[in-house]
């Protein structure tokens, strides 16, 4: 599985890429916004999209909005210290399939990552993950 993880903050950045990558997974990692629409469209392809919703310039919020739009096969979890139904509300509305509250253990991410994967997977078409064209 091919994950984007974007923070501002590069320890959770950084404590998110080990936990993924020692669970298999193959991880890319943005510290922004603008970084992380490049990543996307290099043509990569990602599988999920794990993005904090609090950054300076473009937040997560435009990040999600962009990322459903262009690539609507990649599921998105957002990540937000602010776990209000206003923030949960908004993110939906953009397009995330799912959040995850800082701070979490690496257990409930790992949890939460395959959780999101599995909803994501059961509505595209032969439950297949995102790949490039």
């Amino acid at each position: 599985m091919r994950v984007l993880i974007v923070d501002d903050d590069w320890i959770v950045l950084e404590s998110c890429r080990r936990v993924l990558q020692a669970e298999g997974m193959a991880v890319q990692a943005a510290e922004d916004a603008e970084k992380a629409q490049s990543l996307l469209e290099s043509g990569v392809g990602f599988d999920l999209i794990l993005t904090d919703i609090k950054m300076p310039g473009r937040d997560g919020f435009e990040l999600i909005r962009m990322a459903r739009e262009r690539f609507p096969a990649s599921a998105i979890l957002m990540m937000t210290g602010y776990l209000i139904p206003e923030t949960i509300r908004r993110g939906e509305a953009q397009g995330a399939d799912a959040v995850i509250a800082k701070p979490f253990t690496p257990e409930e991410l790992v949890a939460s990552v395959r959780r999101t994967m599995r909803t994501v997977r059961q509505r595209l078409p032969n439950g297949a993950a995102h790949r490039p064209d």
